[in-house]
């Protein structure tokens, strides 16, 4: 606003009178009535006035849409006014015979019906906590944990319910039952959520660890709280005047709750010893759990919303989460499940079988919950430590020998012990330490990035190519470097340039990362729901692209690596020592190289189909007022825009390698059956490949869906492809085909990366 309109709307408010009378009385005729009293302000200091009549008739000097704002009030002052009075913003607001604090007896006496009820409610409030809910909206709602955590207790002897003088004596046992679930709960909760802190995480998208400036009994010893269980136990199993099946239906809630914060404990420890087996046993004690829940009685009363008031929080009072006690048994054995299955990443067998051990262990349906995922980072992170037992430089050094580098001078850790400066292996060595150093953080953050949610992980590697594009630059230039004491002698190939060609083998690996990432942030694509219908052709077309690039490189590599291997075995006495290396190399890249081909049959196979669809008209475009096909091509690509290699593709030549101009339906149908055969083809080799040979020891099982799951989206494709060349056929000169097209939701197709379109005749 300019300064003329300030001075004009300054002059304004000071021409104002408040005994001027209202332009237009007819307007304010509501106000007529009798105003209400002024507020009964009994202070020495504050005089009362009604001002009622005066504001109304300097509001009434105002024109219609006018705005006078003092440049003292600020928004902060403006929002704390909305606040006062608002029920739905003003946490202290009560209404007429409400109190500030609920009035419960904590001294009553429960019957056991009650105890189960309430234990089973706070077991449903732990799992919507888990499941992204704040602590204000659930633990924390029950009035027995506010109890226990308010004032800040420093012992077990300041926990109790009853705060008489005679309560440590005299407290009921039903009483002590909760008190005991209450600690082990709340302990629980604090392992839970240092993990949580202690890894990386998005707050509120994820999980919330906010306490809320509660203490979760970090000052009470872990042993003390399991001791009191395990006596409360015993008590409860030798009280007679309790039934038998209230006995058990306590006891075996005890038990569990003991189990579990024995296990979130030492799950922290990254050996694999009794972990997995702790994990197996908690999932076996909620059977038990489950089918006494019809024996509890709900106790309203022991929840309330008031106590949001007095925690230390900037927003507004919210209403407690209701989780159904299916939803969170069912949450509740999901984690457990995973935790179980998540303790084997302890296990190393090489770089490739825990990479895909990671990948597969996130596209469990549901995702895993975040607790299971932060303990997965921890595994593999913590200290810097991969595992817990080796070091990042041991976990690069497998993944380049068996990438681009078997059995070379330049991973030969007796380098390191060179110290003349002028020794090609201590250069050598030097240079490898620069590089691991650059690399090092690159490679970690694709394990950690894959650690996150299915959005989060698209996002997050948009990012991280553009990291990986640069790691490649960087090491071209080590690349270059490193030649000069490796004596490598260069290849020449007519058929590709007469110039020398060189391995790079640095370069080559972060090139070939950089490629599956890219092909990662397509695949999510189709799994989010990303891509609309008509979209989806060109998508596709850009994967098969990606892949097929991807196979390219696979096949420079394998050819660099048998000349070395033919260099090697001029010379027997090393031959026979570096022979598994190489041979560790060859595979690998043969399976990479056959999944690729598999990739981008299917994908070109889906891109060719999608592209006769549209040509039949069967995929109409929604109507796009805002934006057109290049402005969308422009949003699609941009994660890939300031990348290098591979080379964008520019709209207009998309265009034409989609649409096809110059080919006939009934030739891209062929096609596309042709190289539906060759992906299938390719999945039915991959699904007969040991753990060892497809490099997912550890996740065999999760491996071997995955690709099945691919094998029946390839068949699926066949058939629709034959449908729809069918109906080509019997189009005739006119090209009409009467048809429907079905487009599968996300999830419900048979993989979530190959969304394979249903036509129905």
């Amino acid at each position: 606003m300019g300064g003329e309109a300030l001075n004009s709307i300054s002059q304004d408010v000071a021409n104002l009178v408040l005994d001027d009378g209202p332009r237009n009385p007819a307007a304010f005729a509501a106000y007529d009535s009798e105003p209400p009293p002024p507020p009964k302000l009994k202070s020495r200091g504050v005089i009362a006035m009604d001002i009622t009549e005066q504001f109304t008739n300097a509001a009434q000097q105002l024109d219609m849409g006018q705005l006078i704002k003092d440049p003292y009030f600020t928004l902060f002052e403006s929002v704390g006014a909305l606040e006062i009075m608002d029920r739905k913003m003003d946490s202290g607001y009560l209404e007429s015979g409400e109190t500030m604090e609920d009035e419960y007896d904590f001294s009553e006496a429960l019957l056991p019906e009650e105890i189960i009820g309430i234990i089973d409610q706070l077991l449903c409030h732990e799992m919507a906590w888990h499941m992204g809910h704040p602590l204000s909206q659930t633990i924390f709602t029950s009035l027995y944990i506010d109890r226990l955590l308010s004032p800040c207790p420093l012992n077990l002897d300041q926990t109790y319910f009853d705060r008489s003088e005679s309560c440590s004596s005299d407290e009921p046992l039903t009483l002590q039952i909760l008190r005991a679930y209450c600690l082990g709960l709340i302990r629980t909760c604090s392992y839970i959520n240092n993990r949580v802190k202690a890894e990386h995480y998005y707050e509120e998208e994820d999980f919330v660890t906010h306490t809320f400036n509660r203490n979760l009994l970090e000052n009470i010893d872990h042993e003390s709280i399991l001791k009191l269980l395990d006596e409360t136990a015993g008590l409860l199993s030798s009280a007679q005047e309790m039934g038998s099946n209230l006995r058990i239906a306590l006891g075996c809630r005890l038990r569990f709750r003991a189990q579990f914060l024995k296990v979130v404990e030492m799950a922290d420890a990254r050996t694999p010893t009794n972990i997995k087996d702790l994990w197996t046993d908690l999932l076996a004690a909620l059977p038990d759990i489950k089918s006494s829940t019809h024996l509890g009685k709900a106790v309203p009363a022991s929840f309330s919303t008031k106590i949001q008031r007095k925690l230390a929080s900037t927003v507004p009072p919210r209403p407690i989460v209701q989780v159904s006690q299916d939803a969170a048994f069912e949450h509740l054995e999901r984690l457990c499940r995973d935790a179980s299955v998540v303790v084997e990443v302890l296990k190393y067998y090489e770089s490739h079988s825990l990479m895909t051990f990671v990948i597969l262990f996130q596209t469990r349906k549901p995702q895993p919950s975040v607790y299971v995922r932060t303990l997965l980072q921890h595994y593999l992170f913590c200290d810097m430590v991969i595992l817990g037992t080796m070091s990042i430089r041991q976990v690069l050094d497998d993944d380049l020998a068996a990438t681009v580098l078997p059995a070379h001078k330049l991973l030969d850790r007796g380098n390191d012990d060179i110290e003349v400066p002028h020794d090609p292996r201590h250069n050598m060595a030097a240079r490898m330490e620069i590089f691991r150093s650059r690399a090092a953080g690159s490679y970690l953050d694709i394990l950690r990035t894959i650690c996150q949610n299915r959005c989060r992980i698209r996002r997050t590697l948009c990012h991280t190519i553009a990291d990986w594009d640069n790691l490649q630059l960087d090491a071209e230039e080590l690349d270059q470097e490193l030649r000069e004491f490796t004596q490598e002698e260069p290849t020449v190939d007519p058929e590709i340039s007469n110039d020398p060609i060189y391995s790079f083998p640095l370069s080559s690996w972060a090139y070939f990362y950089k490629l599956r990432q890219m092909e990662w942030i397509v695949q999510v694509g189709f799994e989010l729901d990303t891509y609309q219908p008509d979209e989806l052709v060109g998508m596709y077309w850009y994967l098969q692209y990606l892949a097929k690039t991807r196979s390219r490189h696979l096949e420079r590599m394998r050819g660099f690596i048998m000349r070395s291997y033919a260099s090697f075995r001029r010379n027997p006495e090393t031959a026979g020592q570096k022979q598994v290396e190489f041979a560790n190399a060859f595979s690998f890249v043969n399976f990479s190289t056959m999944e690729a081909a598999a990739t981008y049959g299917f994908a070109d196979a889906l891109s060719c189909l999608y592209t006769v669809l549209s040509r039949l008209s069967l995929i109409p475009s929604p109507p796009r007022p805002y934006s057109d096909d290049s402005m969308r091509y422009e949003v699609r690509m941009k994660p890939f825009s300031t990348i290098g290699l591979p080379e964008l593709i520019q709209f207009d030549d998309l265009t034409q390698l989609i649409t096809q101009p110059n080919e006939s339906t009934i030739d891209i149908i062929n096609f596309a059956a042709e190289s539906v055969m060759g992906a299938k083809k390719g999945f039915e080799i991959l699904s007969k490949l040991n753990a060892k040979d497809a490099y997912c020891q550890g996740s065999h099982d999760s491996w071997l869906k995955n690709i099945k799951d691919c094998l029946k989206a390839c068949i699926f494709t066949s058939i629709t492809i034959s449908t729809v060349k069918k109906l080509v056929e019997a189009a005739g000169k006119d090209g009409q085909v009467k048809a429907k097209v079905e487009i599968p939701a996300a999830g419900k197709g048979y993989h979530d990366w190959w969304i394979v379109p249903k036509v129905i005749p």
